[in-house]
């Protein structure tokens, strides 16, 4: 505030100032000066007991009186602009002022009876006071906008340096969980000897034969027993001619055969669970790593570039407040993709609101880049005012749609599919196909999305979602409930797509003069903790289509005449159908697999179809 009013008292001793300044007898300057300032709306009032009093100084008697009197008309008739509109444009501040200087000018001229010289000085004086006003309305705003005072450093820096430094921390501690063990397919050479030991402890000590059999270091019962323990480690059952070569030994081979299974099953027990705490370490290290990547991310995700770039903010303001709208505490940021991200304090000048079309149009003649309302901004700027968030507009708008159809005799779709607008720009599209049918299915492959959209809203990258919901899923540890995942991010600033794929069936691009596909080989969701993820870049380019499908669309397209392969015969399909709206492409491809099946469905159906056009 003390900024503003330093900044207001130098306009206002200017105001004094300019009233020394003259022109063939006219003082153009005066109307010139005050209406640029007013337009700003900077205490009038006060602006205009400054001018007044340079006048009365300054100014002689008779110029005196027709420059009051056009400043009266030019106050007024921004105030009726501003009553009326609701701002009053630079524009209209520079006629008001030029007809008000005229009038007065020429009138005075008649009375004085100084004949057409008088009339011509008027008119330059006119124009003069137009250009000026024009021109000096965006200096007066440009001045407006300098900080006269340096201002406190900005710890923005120390809290990335921190984020930075615990992305450090959890990276290092997940490095200890990996090395912490790794998993073992078999028992270790000292647990077998653990098992040898416990067999004997608890059977053979209290034999009577113990001496007999263990007298000498290497006897033929311990080779037995290895040669027993080896068995039951290959297949899980002893083998029948050392049973028979036992009982020729010991009288109670039996019972050593029946507790060698039992200790032999809890060590297999025992493995089992130490290499499922292993996976759930790995688990746990690959959280840690996610977690690790998203405090990098957020460490390093946005740049402020205020400072650099006063001369645009200055601008946006300017604009803005031509349609009717004060800005305050602008800022403008870029991200790691080079885009721009533009945040302020905004409100209308009046008791009315003003549409937020005629800020986005401000701020993007401002900035001179095209720009937009976040997703979440209301319509409208009211005068109570809020704050506002602006992105770089993408290059690309698209639409989508999807076709279904329930396998015949089920009333839910084991198939669900999600649109996801993001932020950064990108349109995310994503089909899960869950194992069988049914509500189970659906169940099944509703969690598998749900927990793909909270990871990818909480800002992980599409490997380190499908990383941590496959861990999820892993550690839920429900048998035969595997869900495949197709995810497709397609980029409207640049038009490239991204395609993942986990045990999905294949995705279609339609191009203006071709089509191609793009395959999967890999497990399912939840099968394994080591998830094999294929990314795979395409370009799409204007009027380009993507087409996603479930396993049940391409399960029916045979051709035993041709040999053709079914993602062969849906390339065929869409060569030649020439709809340009996803919604009819998609029901046409439907009823194409349908009429290729005799119009049932041996399983679920579901297609995505999404086009993208330039703007």
């Amino acid at each position: 505030m003390k900024r503003l009013n330093v900044k207001q008292a130098i306009l206002y001793v200017g105001g004094i100032l300019v009233c020394q300044l003259s022109w063939m007898g006219c003082f153009p300057l005066i109307p010139a000066y005050y209406t640029a300032v007013c337009l700003e709306d900077t205490a009038r009032g006060l602006l205009s007991l400054a001018m007044l009093a340079g006048i009365i100084l300054f100014v002689p008697l008779t110029a005196a009186v027709k420059y009051l009197m056009a400043l009266m008309v030019i106050l007024i008739t921004v105030k009726l602009f501003e009553w009326a509109e609701g701002r009053c444009t630079v524009f209209c501040g520079a006629i008001a002022a030029t007809m008000a200087t005229a009038m007065t000018s020429v009138a005075g001229a008649l009375l004085d009876m100084r004949g057409q010289t008088g009339v011509l000085v008027s008119v330059l004086e006119s124009l003069f006071v137009f250009s000026v006003i024009m021109a000096g309305t965006r200096f007066i705003n440009r001045f407006l906008q300098l900080s006269l005072f340096p201002g406190h450093p900005d710890a923005g820096h120390y809290k990335e340096q921190r984020l930075v430094n615990y992305a450090d921390s959890f990276s290092g501690l997940s490095k200890v969980f990996y090395r912490m063990s790794t998993i073992r397919k078999e028992l270790s050479p000292e647990q077998v000897g653990r098992i040898q030991d416990e067999l004997t402890g608890s059977l053979c000590i209290n034999c009577d034969q113990c001496a007999i059999c263990w007298e000498k270091e290497e006897s033929t019962m311990s080779a037995c027993l290895a040669y027993m323990i080896q068995s039951l480690q290959r297949t899980g059952e002893p083998d029948q001619e050392m049973i028979v070569q036992m009982q020729e030994r010991c009288p109670y081979t039996d019972a050593v055969i029946h507790e060698a299974v039992r200790i032999f099953e809890k060590a297999r027990l025992n493995l089992a669970w130490y290499n499922r705490l292993v996976e759930n370490r790995e688990i746990i290290a690959q959280q840690l790593d996610a977690m690790a990547y998203i405090m990098e991310d957020c460490a390093s995700e946005i740049t402020e570039i205020t400072q650099e770039n006063r001369h645009l903010i200055a601008e946006v303001k300017f604009r803005a407040k031509e349609r009717g709208v004060m800005i305050q505490k602008a800022h403008l940021y870029e991200n790691k993709a080079k885009r721009w991200q533009f945040t302020c304090q905004a409100r209308s000048r009046t008791n009315g609101c003003i549409s937020m079309k005629e800020l986005t149009r401000a701020v993007s003649a401002g900035l001179g880049q095209g720009m937009r309302p976040h997703r979440d901004e209301r319509a409208m700027i009211s005068p109570q005012g809020g704050g506002v968030i602006f992105e770089e507009d993408t290059c690309f708008h698209e639409t989508h749609a999807v076709a279904r159809r329930v396998k015949d005799g089920g009333c839910v779709s084991g198939d669900n599919y999600s649109f996801l607008m993001m932020e950064n720009g990108q349109m995310v599209m994503m089909l899960s196909d869950g194992m069988g049918s049914g509500s189970t299915a659906s169940k099944e492959s509703e969690l598998v999305l749900e927990l793909l959209e909270k990871f990818l809203e909480a800002g992980f990258s599409k490997e380190t979602a499908l990383k941590m919901m496959n861990s999820a899923m892993v550690i839920r540890g429900e048998d035969d409930l595997y869900s495949t995942v197709d995810i497709c991010s397609l980029d409207l600033y640049t038009g490239v797509c991204e395609i993942y794929k986990v045990g999905a069936a294949a995705t279609f691009i339609r191009h203006k003069n071709y089509v191609e596909h793009v395959d999967s080989c890999s497990l399912p969701v939840g099968v394994s903790n080591h998830l094999e993820i294929r990314n795979t870049e395409k370009q799409l380019g204007d009027g380009d289509f993507l087409v996603m499908v479930s396993d049940g669309v391409l399960e029916y397209l045979q051709d035993d005449e041709t040999g053709l392969e079914p993602e062969e015969i849906m390339c065929e399909i869409l060569k030649y159908l020439s709809y340009n709206r996803p919604s009819q492409l998609a029901d046409a491809l439907m009823e194409e697999v349908l009429s290729r099946t005799g119009h049932t469905a041996g399983d679920d159906m579901t297609i995505l179809a999404a086009g993208i056009w330039r703007k």
